[in-house]
């Protein structure tokens, strides 16, 4: 019996170094992709890749990508080749591939390759994940969604929230503590996005531990084994299916099927329309026809994008200022001049012509984008201009806007905060500033998130002065090990806030 069992755990030794010998082979060969097509790569780790610091909680995923686009360029080369796991992945570096990618040759790259499944996932079908004319036709008839006109007659609603976040900010200010001013301006965009969005009044700024606070916290932050799942069945083979775990989540995805149906039935029985995204949806849906799924993914994705991207700009924006009191006072001078200190009075013209704070705004923008890439995905084999490369379909295509808005060929001293780099003469280099995308495929809320983010940074200035808090440093990190789908601070972003005096 013993003999027995010392042959059977024998066989299972074997067994089992004979499949990691099998699976360490087949990954070599995979790891010579790029080398025999002549493009250059970094030396991958077994079984990882390229992304080993990532996996092992020791580096941002977004970092890596950005230190990699540092590494290719400093040698020299227009672009270079990834791998995530086996799974390989192109990185452009010099900004003609760049444009060519995103404009010139877009009809290559019209995918995002990212994660939809619309039968057993309904959320993933929105238009940031769908393709080809399927996305083109919807698009176009989002797009009316998103006018100047669209939103300024939503502007009452974003005036009526900005007042709730000031006052928030006041009884810190009354308080004498610090502030976490990520952690305010999340429950501020995320008042506005429930109320343009579906017409609710959700209350997150005065009740921050509501419903809503805690799923569209979830949406962006979803569990740890949700990632790990995806990365051992996955492998981060195709980068752009990272939103595939917010996707999955069946309590995200619950929340929202029975809040979207509940608006919708009563919107149609009563007749019901309001000047946010729901009415304007329902009307497409009269006019042209879209399904249930469609808004539901739709409403989904308008939550997903607008909440989390215009609180971290805001958020960053002013700790920035708060450690440069000089432009602090600039910013507020300017805005003293054009528009007086009741913030309750800016109007939408005003707000967004705003020179200085455009400056403030990109600036913000270009130090700390909310994604540290872009993806893509090849859908037809395709020459790479003044290169004897191509790209084969279904390959993934990273854009680091990390590298690119860091590269100091680009912007000298890339980690000083200078809104004067986005002067008048309009100096920067084309396709080094990629925080809304750029091309066919630009971010189709730009509008709206550009005026949620100006607004909120406006008031605030306006309101209160702002100070560094010894909590966060000058220069904020994100955090290595993090199941979010946007760069989160490592530490928060805390400031310390007073009252102005009038």
């Amino acid at each position: 019996m013993i003999l027995l069992n010392s042959v059977f755990v024998e066989t299972v030794i074997t067994f089992s170094v004979f499949l990691v010998l099998v699976w360490y082979a087949y990954y070599s060969y995979c790891f010579n992709y790029w080398r025999k097509r002549g493009v250059p790569s970094h030396p991958p780790d077994f079984p990882t890749g390229n992304i080993t610091k990532a996996v092992l909680g020791k580096e941002n995923l977004f970092n890596s990508v950005e230190n990699f686009y540092h590494e290719f360029k400093k040698k020299g080369y227009r672009h270079a080749g990834l791998y995530f796991f086996n799974g390989p992945v192109y990185l452009p570096i010099d900004t003609d591939i760049v444009k060519a990618i995103l404009t010139t040759d877009f009809e290559y790259f019209v995918d995002r390759g990212s994660f939809i499944d619309e039968t057993e996932f309904p959320l993933s079908g929105h238009l940031f994940s769908i393709t080809g004319m399927k996305w083109k036709n919807l698009r176009n008839k989002l797009l009316p969604t998103f006018s100047t006109a669209k939103l300024k007659s939503m502007y009452e609603i974003f005036q009526k929230n900005t007042e709730s976040f000031m006052e928030c900010v006041e009884q810190v200010a009354n308080k004498g503590t610090d502030l976490n001013i990520k952690y305010a301006a999340t429950n501020f965009t995320a008042d506005i996005i429930s109320s343009t969005a579906l017409g609710i009044e959700a209350g997150t700024l005065k009740n921050p531990d509501n419903e809503i606070s805690k799923i569209t916290f979830r949406m962006f932050n979803p569990p740890l084994w949700l990632y790990l799942k995806l990365v051992l069945l996955d492998g981060f083979q195709n980068p752009g299916n990272i939103i595939k775990v917010t996707h999955c989540d069946r309590k995200v995805e619950d929340f929202f099927k029975h809040l979207v149906s509940k608006i919708m039935n009563h919107r149609e029985n009563s007749q019901l329309i309001r000047k946010d995204f729901m009415s304007l949806l329902l009307e497409i849906k009269k006019k042209e026809g879209l399904s249930f799924e469609e808004i539901l993914s739709q409403t989904f994705l308008f939550f997903l994008a607008g909440f989390e991207t215009s609180s971290q700009t805001i958020a960053f924006a002013i700790h920035a200022l708060a450690h440069q009191p000089d432009l602090q006072d600039k910013l507020r001078g300017e805005i003293f001049k054009n528009m007086g200190k009741d913030f309750r009075k800016y109007s939408y013209e005003e707000v967004l012509k705003l020179p200085y704070l455009d400056k403030v705004f990109n600036e913000t923008l270009r130090l700390y984008p909310v994604l540290g890439f872009l993806n893509r995905i090849c859908v037809k084999p395709y020459k790479v201009p003044g290169t004897d490369v191509t790209i084969e379909k279904g390959t993934p295509v990273l854009i680091s806007t990390l590298g690119l808005q860091r590269d100091p060929d680009y912007y000298p001293d890339p980690l000083k905060f200078d809104p004067e780099r986005f002067d008048e003469s309009g100096s920067t280099v084309p396709f080094s500033f990629l925080p809304f995308g750029e091309g066919p495929r630009i971010c189709i809320g730009k509008r709206y998130g550009i005026l949620q983010a100006k607004l909120g940074i406006a008031a605030l200035i306006s309101q209160f002065k702002f100070s560094p808090s010894p909590q966060t440093p000058p220069f904020v990190e994100f955090d290595k090990l993090s199941t979010s789908l946007a760069m989160t601070p490592s530490k928060g972003v805390t400031v310390r806030v007073e009252k102005l005096k009038f």
